[in-house]
């Protein structure tokens, strides 16, 4: 009888382990993967990276989608498929993959693929979404170095000191990761408290990699003394020289009245407000510092930037103007791409015409020559185009510039109805150079469908569009691909 009643006590529990053996033999049979499909995976990621190594985007994807549906818990699919998205500049489009297909790879190498594409908006300067994209890699339950270590770098750049020395001060990293965190968190120290700085930069032997940063710090720090508006403006200089602004602001604010006869400390201030998107304090400080003496072209340019941030095309125009004319003969290579860059874009065309009139006499550099083309072709002059192409290959400029005298002679020899042979010579060694060049496919597609070889065009124009990485020619290639199709 007691055999019986136990019997039955044990029933509801004995069913309960069948259940739970039942599901787990069902899981482990419909999960498993076989040796035949592992292959076939393998396979497919091989000729995904063969196509991607090649630049064929659209046909690598295709391969590491059959991959991924193959076997959705291995990662090699879904890194090849997301690395690709956020170089093409679809962060969203990879972030959505990630959340919504990628759940059954492990934790480990979901923490991965949330890094990289939280590094994607970090590189745009996205650092809200980035934050948002590295806090769900570390929502998987995993500690992963580099994902923690962006978090303490967007924490920084977005003023969250505290949060980022809290990040840093984790005892996690290991190798270059811990050598750039022990650097960063002497960044902060430095601050508030020099000794402790000191000894954080001196806990480590840094790696090969970041000994360089190693050094200087410990020379600033070295070189600091009891002047507490010179140790801040040199301490400035290191943080906003590497991308930090948030830490100028925090030594320099403070002392804002007292550094008003230092003229860089008055500028780097500005110019920590300017990175921090903070432009109209960026321009009340810049103000201050131009009326110092010295250091004009450097705090004018600081400040047209900051009026661009404010939407003041005109006092922007006439900032760069004076920053340009206090260059004269030394215009830097930066200031005069800006410049120019600001003008075409808004129009200005006239004016850009003015400025490299004035420049030209002075610098006598290929890019300088290629913005003559650039602003001749919007001003249609093409007797001036031409003059600047002929200028621009008399150079003899390096690969890069090289490549930009190719296309812009065959474009122009293409819009003036040249010479075919001529046309075709100057395609084909432009090929040469580049075999990956989007803006070659988009000049022989052109020159193909005004022979009227529309096929030809639209698999020319598709690959000019599949390799244009920069974006540079891939609205008009998408424009004459719809004419042609």
């Amino acid at each position: 009888m007691k055999t019986a009643i136990t019997f039955k006590k044990l029933t509801p529990w004995i069913v309960l382990v069948l259940v739970i053996g039942g599901l787990a033999a069902w899981y482990f049979i419909t999960n498993r993967v076989t040796s035949a499909e592992n292959a076939s995976y393998d396979a497919k990621i091989q000729e995904a990276e063969t196509m991607y190594y090649s630049r064929e985007y659209s046909t690598a994807m295709t391969y590491y989608y059959e991959a991924a549906d193959l076997i959705p818990s291995r990662v090699d699919a879904f890194n090849g498929i997301l690395t690709i998205l956020v170089e093409k500049g679809r962060n969203s489009d990879a972030l959505s993959i990630l959340e919504k297909s990628a759940q059954k790879i492990k934790n480990d190498d979901q923490a991965i693929l949330y890094t990289l594409v939280g590094n994607a908006y970090y590189d745009d300067a996205d650092y809200d979404k980035a934050l948002e994209t590295f806090k769900k890699g570390q929502g998987v339950g995993v500690n992963n170095q580099e994902l923690e270590l962006m978090i303490g770098r967007v924490y920084l750049k977005k003023g969250e000191i505290d949060n980022a020395a809290k990040q840093f001060e984790k005892d996690l990293y290991e190798n270059d990761n811990l050598s750039e965190s022990k650097l960063l968190l002497s960044y902060i120290q430095s601050s508030s408290d020099i000794e402790t700085a000191k000894s954080t930069l001196g806990s480590v032997s840094p790696s090969e990699k970041w000994k360089a940063y190693y050094d200087e710090f410990a020379s600033v720090l070295g070189s600091l003394n009891t002047d507490m508006k010179f140790n801040a403006t040199k301490l400035s200089r290191v943080y906003i020289n590497n991308g930090y602004p948030a830490l100028a602001v925090a030594v320099l604010e403070p002392m804002e009245s007292e550094i008003v006869e230092y003229i860089e400390g008055v500028y780097f201030l500005g110019r920590a407000y300017l990175e921090m998107g903070e432009y109209d304090k960026a321009v009340l400080e810049l103000d201050k510092s131009v009326t110092l003496g010295g250091m004009e072209d450097d705090i004018l340019w600081a400040k047209a930037r900051a009026y661009m941030g404010k939407d003041e095309l005109n006092n922007a125009i006439s900032s760069y103007e004076k920053a340009v004319g206090y260059q004269g003969k030394a215009l830097s290579y930066d200031l005069a791409n800006e410049y120019f860059d600001v003008l075409l874009t808004n129009d200005l065309t006239l004016k850009a015409d003015e400025l490299l009139k004035t420049v030209v006499k002075n610098v006598k550099a290929p890019y300088i020559y290629i913005w003559g083309i650039k602003i001749n072709y919007a001003l249609n002059n093409v007797d001036k185009i031409n003059y600047y192409i002929d200028l621009l290959g008399k150079t003899n400029p390096g690969d890069s510039d090289k490549l930009e005298y190719l296309y812009w002679k065959a474009k122009a020899l293409l819009d003036q109805n040249g010479d075919i042979t001529e046309i075709t010579k100057v395609l084909d060694e432009l090929l040469a150079m580049d075999r990956y060049n989007a803006k070659y496919y988009f000049l022989l597609g052109r020159l193909q469908f005004e022979q009227g070889q529309a096929t030809d065009a639209a698999d020319s124009f598709k690959k000019a569009i599949e390799y244009d990485l920069g974006n540079d020619i891939t609205d008009d290639a998408t424009r004459l691909l719809s004419s042609v199709e």
